[in-house]
């Protein structure tokens, strides 16, 4: 077998690896790089390997830095199956459109890259949107299929989002079983909402993430305290709490932490808006899963009229919903995209509360360098948003423990239940800082040397 990583290696976004096994060549992910989509020269818009002559596509999950350039792909020529696990299917149809609407509205108006060049065109169309969607086939977690001739392919579940899959691939080379794993993105243990990554052994060749090989992150009762401390605030000062979420995974985690919060520890309710029209589509896909979550999970969202709904949750659909909340009194919480407060009706809101001393804004994920997200996090004591200053009086909690990433404890633990066999392994998918703090714990339960892979590196294993 051959491997070769055309993205997520030494860095955290464009995921993206190539299989070669017995003649036959398996893409695993198709993810988005971060940066410049419109650069001509981009690795958004030039593959390092020929689409045409793929034979299938592995899908692990519906995040755009493992789904984002798809439709690229299929316009480039690629015909063949898209396996992805039913979830992942609902809710990458929906990701993938409105990414085709934002490059659309993006590209009508940006500048040409050089003057009297051509105009700025998107990655890609609705049309290719379309294309990626026919090629779906569904396979659920547990059940093995064989994707091409002598190689079978098992799903399960990941824990990180709805439908997040590890990816199993069983095969014979030259007489000899053999077992490939992708993890994907590994999920956080013991988070309420989402079962545990399902644990996989007899490894032959595993390719790890390690997005936060490095950090050891808050457990979950902890979390539930400080949330359960900051409403109380809001709710004795009569003000408002502003949550930047992404609309995929973390809006949905964020309303059933606040419901878990008003039944089982009996915090007194507050309303809840979810002002986002793509979380109010993908909450919708994650209703119709209710057997995807754990049992407690369960029997709370099982008391109310509709998974992630109650009567203290009120989803925003159009603007004027939105600018509503402007005269809203507290105490409420405002759970809006995006989650880095680059984009979107966040930063509306941040721009009413900001200035109070009385409000608090939550962070509960990653903030990139540079982002307006990262500035809040930091403390600054000014902040721009959409080109007016503010100062940063509202209180600032970062509770980054409710990440739907693994931490560097729980990815230890899942390498110490694969049994300690695993023959080679390649660490991809994070920042320098976490591959080389990941590197010594996978170590452990590897019988040859982890690599630590470059982009566009090859191996043969």
């Amino acid at each position: 077998m051959r491997i070769t990583f055309h993205g997520a290696a030494g860095q955290v976004t464009g995921s993206s690896h190539l299989l070669e096994i017995n003649g036959q060549r398996i893409l695993l992910d198709c993810g988005l790089f971060d940066g410049d989509r419109s650069d001509p020269e981009g690795p958004n818009r030039n593959f390092t390997f020929e689409p045409r002559d793929l034979d299938a596509v592995i899908v692990s999950h519906a995040h755009n830095d493992h789904i984002g350039r798809l439709p690229c792909l299929v316009r480039a020529g690629y015909n063949g199956p898209i396996y992805v696990t039913p979830a992942t299917a609902d809710i990458t149809n929906v990701m993938l459109r409105d990414s085709a609407r934002i490059q659309r509205d993006d590209a009508r108006h940006a500048a040409p890259r050089e003057p009297g060049g051509p105009p700025v065109e998107p990655l890609f169309e609705l049309i290719d949107v379309e294309w990626v969607v026919e090629r779906f086939q569904r396979t659920s977690y547990g059940q093995t299929v064989e994707i091409l001739p002598g190689i079978r392919l098992t799903y399960h579940n990941a824990g990180h989002i709805l439908g997040s899959a590890i990816v199993q691939l069983d095969f014979e080379e030259d007489g000899t079983a053999r077992r490939f794993v992708f993890t994907g993105d590994l999920g956080r243990r013991s988070m309420g909402l989402l079962p545990d990554p399902v644990i996989i052994k007899e490894i032959d060749v595993l390719v790890t993430e390690s997005t936060y090989g490095a950090r050891e992150l808050d457990p979950y009762e902890k979390l539930m305290k400080q949330l359960h401390a900051i409403v109380s605030r809001a709710t004795r000062l009569q003000s408002k709490i502003i949550i930047p979420a992404f609309s995929l995974g973390r809006t949905q985690r964020m309303v059933y932490c606040l419901q878990e919060l008003f039944a089982v520890h009996k915090v007194r309710p507050i309303p809840i808006y979810v002002d986002s029209p793509l979380s109010l589509r993908l909450t919708d896909i994650h209703r119709t899963y209710p057997q995807a979550y754990t049992p407690e999970a369960q029997r709370l969202m099982d008391a109310d009229p509709t998974y992630f709904g109650s009567k203290y949750v009120d989803y925003c659909e159009t603007w004027d919903d939105s600018r509503r909340l402007n005269y809203v009194t507290g105490p409420a919480v405002i759970i809006s995209s995006s989650g880095m407060c680059e984009a979107g009706r966040i930063r509306h809101h941040l721009r009413h509360a900001v200035e109070d001393p009385d409000n608090a804004i939550v962070i509960v994920s990653y903030q990139a360098e540079k982002t307006l997200g990262r500035q809040i996090a930091e403390g600054a004591e000014r902040i721009q948003i959409m080109d007016q200053w503010f100062e940063l009086n509202a209180a600032v909690y970062v509770l980054d423990g409710f990440s739907g990433h693994a931490d560097r404890n729980d990815l230890a633990w899942w390498f110490e239940q694969t049994g300690g066999s695993i023959k080679k392994a390649f660490a991809v998918h994070g920042e320098p800082e976490s591959l080389e703090a990941i590197a010594p714990l996978l170590q452990k339960h590897v019988i040859e040397p982890v690599v630590i892979p470059e982009r566009l590196a090859t191996y043969e294993v």
